[in-house]
Parts: C-alpha cells; sequence; structure tokens
C-alpha cells in the first residue's frame, strides 16, 4: 500500500505480467518518461537472466527515439513487439 499526503499527488504505475504470470511493476511520483522507461526496463533483463519478449501497447513514450536506440542496442537481450494500433472486431 501507498499513502500519500491529503495533497494532490500525481502517481503513475508500470507494470508487466511473465508468461508464468508473475508481475514486476515500479510506482513513482510523477509521470514515466523515457529515462524511467529505460531504468525499468534494464532491471527486467537483469532480473530475467535471459532473453525478453516483450509486447509494448504504443504508448508514445514506447516509440521515442532514447526508447527505440535502447532497444536497439539490447536486442540480444529483449524482442519487442508492438500491438496493432486499433483492433479489428
Amino acid at each position: 500500500m501507498i499513502y500519500v499526503p491529503g495533497t494532490r499527488q500525481q502517481l503513475s504505475m508500470i507494470a508487466i505480467v511473465t508468461n508464468k504470470g508473475y508481475a514486476h511493476w515500479q510506482i513513482i511520483a510523477g509521470n514515466f518518461d523515457s529515462d524511467r522507461l529505460i531504468e525499468f526496463l534494464e532491471q527486467l533483463i537483469k532480473d530475467a537472466r535471459r532473453k525478453v519478449f516483450l509486447i509494448l501497447n504504443n504508448l508514445k513514450m514506447h516509440h521515442s527515439k532514447p526508447v527505440k536506440i535502447w532497444l536497439e542496442n539490447n536486442k540480444g537481450k529483449i524482442e519487442y513487439f508492438d500491438l496493432p494500433a486499433t483492433v479489428q472486431n
């Protein structure tokens, strides 16, 4: 549980669920940005100890230049897939 004072405060959460059903998550004050996403992914591949297959949901940050460069530089450790922009019925 995270307790915050009665004043308005923005919290953001990033989470992944593994194919075995385990969750990895992080909550921060403020917004996630490219640097925070990269830090999260670095910890994820460190904890996984094997290649990570990541499905991204097309959040604008996922397509930022720093994230794309980081993913390219770490393609031996992490492979990513983008969900379609819209879901077809």
